[in-house]
């Protein structure tokens, strides 16, 4: 941890208060978006496009900052973070796309 970050340690609980509030706010937005049925087929197209499309920004964008890491960090924490990142990314993909697969063979 950083020094900044151990001499402030109250700052653990105002990043735990923040997820307990995001995390109050999308079981809130969930209810009353079921609620108001807001969650139809065309919701889940577009959404889940939506988010195949920032899957692809993301990963140029970490093959983007890459070079520049090593270029003005050099072969750092930051580095191999982002590396672990990237790896997970795509291990992910992998995984979901299999599932698809196999779930698209079965109907």
């Amino acid at each position: 941890m950083s020094e900044s970050f151990q001499n402030d340690p109250w700052v653990i609980l105002i990043m735990l208060a923040n997820y307990a509030l995001l995390l109050t706010i999308f079981f809130l937005q969930r209810k009353y978006g079921r609620k108001n049925h807001r969650y139809d087929e065309r919701y889940y197209h577009v959404n889940n496009r939506n988010k195949a499309r920032s899957w692809d920004a993301m990963l140029v964008i970490m093959l983007i900052a890459w070079p520049i890491v090593i270029i003005f960090d050099g072969i750092s924490f930051s580095f191999f973070l982002l590396t672990i990142i990237y790896v997970l990314h795509n291990v992910t993909l992998l995984i979901v796309t299999a599932y698809y697969s196999n779930k698209n063979e079965e109907n």
